[in-house]
């Protein structure tokens, strides 16, 4: 709790302490009722007093006490209202209240990632994932890198992702995929090992700066490892070699000109078209299956026509957003909506 809330609630345990003994010392030491007791003492402490007159009634002891009450109880109440508003003022109670309604909604999350490190990399992947309404917690040691997440109500938490409590704290043993984002290549090893300890069977995407970080980070338990540099190496010398081809790729995507799009779909033992061809499949959609992907088999690319559709296939298709909702209801899951990344 921050430093004005805890002299607060410092203030009013002390303030709670002079009601406690006034109300006992007027109830056990004068014998007066306990409704009389607790009467006295409230409008002793906030100043209101009462209309006895001083005489045989009010001895000396009572007056004394009286005094007493009145000058803890007063520095005590004004104590405690003083930090609760420089707390409100600053903002604290916001924050304490704010993370509290935070960690509840992390704690219903089931399948959602987990984010560690809200760099440039980091805030491009939550803006993607939000906008698909993906579930995912944001975890960064600055409040500056937090910043934007908190203006845009990412759920975020505000320390070092390496902690294990931290991971704890972001739903680590219920998330589906954890992706390590820092720039520090021995911050991601460490990570990813203490990911994996705690989470044997969570996905691991893992960011790697350097060529001969990679096979640390697979070591360490990496399901995945990305390379910013390499893949940015890539991309530049494809648009050197291969310009149309490179263009073309980038014209896939939601923020193109192109009316295209990259799709994949697992077919279950619920979806429609098991046992049936790719060529039925594409029937009547501007649609085109590029890849299937078999457990335990190499994944085919450019499927011929005749292919049969299995239980457990992934296929990897592209073409219109409108055509890829329909192949998914008609296909994979009748009467449901995909949701495309």
């Amino acid at each position: 709790m921050d430093e004005a809330l805890g002299r607060a609630r410092r203030g009013a345990l002390i303030l709670g302490s002079v009601v406690v003994f006034s109300i006992l010392s007027y109830h056990l030491l004068f014998k007066k009722p306990l409704l009389e007791s607790m009467y006295w003492t409230v409008i002793t402490i906030t100043g209101v007093g009462y209309s006895q007159t001083l005489g045989q009634e009010v001895s000396d002891d009572r007056q004394f006490l009286t005094i007493v009450v009145i000058i803890f109880g007063m520095m005590a109440m004004a104590y405690t209202v003083g930090m609760l508003i420089q707390a409100i003022v600053e903002g604290q109670l916001d924050k304490v209240m704010g993370g509290k309604r935070m960690k509840k909604e992390i704690d219903k999350l089931r399948g959602h990632t987990v984010i560690c490190g809200f760099g440039r990399i980091g805030q491009n992947l939550g803006h993607r994932l939000a906008r698909h309404d993906m579930p995912f917690v944001v975890i960064d040691p600055s409040a500056e890198a937090l910043a934007e997440a908190k203006s845009l109500k990412y759920l975020h938490l505000e320390g070092d992702a390496t902690d294990e409590d931290m991971l704890k704290a972001a739903g680590i043993e219920y998330a589906e995929t954890l992706v390590v984002s820092p720039q520090n290549d021995s911050d991601n090893v460490f990570l990813t090992l203490t990911a994996r300890n705690m989470s044997p069977n969570i996905r691991i995407i893992a960011r790697g700066e350097h060529p001969r970080t990679e096979k640390k980070l697979l070591q360490a338990g990496a399901t995945e490892v990305v390379m910013p540099a390499v893949i940015g190496a890539e991309r530049m010398a494809d648009m050197i070699l291969r310009p149309e081809a490179s263009d073309l790729l980038r014209c896939v995507g939601h923020e193109s000109g192109l009316n295209a799009e990259l799709e994949e779909f697992e077919f279950t033992s619920e979806s429609a078209y098991l046992g049936r061809t790719i060529r039925e499949a594409e029937e009547g959609l501007q649609v085109m299956v590029i890849a299937v992907r078999r457990p335990n088999v190499e994944t085919i690319f450019n499927p011929r026509d005749d292919e049969v559709l299995l239980k457990g296939d992934i296929l990897i298709l592209m073409g219109p957003e409108a055509d890829i909702q329909d192949f998914y209801t008609k296909c994979v899951a009748p009467g449901a909506k995909a949701v495309l990344v």
